[in-house]
């Protein structure tokens, strides 16, 4: 089981939820989605608030986060960080239209 995450969310509005689980394959994140706007992998660390998004899926390619529209209420307070890998240095992404559910 990894870490792995997915934009995931409806054709017709373009709106899509960040999927974060700990999964085999990233489509086992899609159920009940009809359409992804790719993934990848992520890390959390509690104490710094920071949550890193990486990489891509191998089911679903690179994440298009211009599709991101809603996150989970419980990260509100975090810092979301998009990085190629792990071990390069990532940008901040813009949280700032994101619908905290």
């Amino acid at each position: 089981m990894y870490p792995k995450f997915i934009i995931a969310g409806n054709a017709a509005t373009g709106r899509g939820y960040l999927r974060m689980g700990t999964v085999i394959n990233h489509k086992d994140l899609r159920i009940g989605y009809e359409k992804i706007w790719g993934g990848g992998w992520w890390a959390r660390n509690d104490a710094t608030r920071t949550v890193i998004l990486y990489g891509s899926s191998g089911d679903f390619g690179h994440p298009d986060f211009s599709h991101l529209a809603s996150v989970s209420r419980e990260l509100m307070d975090y810092t979301f960080i998009y990085s190629e890998s792990l071990s390069e240095q990532g940008r901040i992404l813009d949280m700032d239209g994101v619908e905290w559910v």
